[in-house]
């Protein structure tokens, strides 16, 4: 048990580190796109809500599991 424990906990962490990582890159990337209008994407705005929408439900699941309880 308590190994499985310890590996809960360290992929917790894990999880944790990577979701604030990417909510880090989302807000500097969010940042460099107010001050540089003129970048664009090769695609139609659809397909970017779309790979917006999948990178904030990703955040999303990697912030959850650390603070579920059983």
């Amino acid at each position: 048990m308590y190994i499985a424990r310890n590996g809960v906990i360290k992929m917790k962490k894990i999880s944790r580190a990577i979701a604030s990582l990417m909510l880090v890159v989302a807000a500097v990337f969010f940042l460099f796109a107010l001050n540089h209008p003129e970048f664009s994407w090769p695609w139609s705005n659809g397909i970017s809500y779309v790979l917006y929408g999948i990178y904030a439900v990703v955040i999303i699941v990697l912030f959850v599991p650390p603070f579920k309880s059983k």
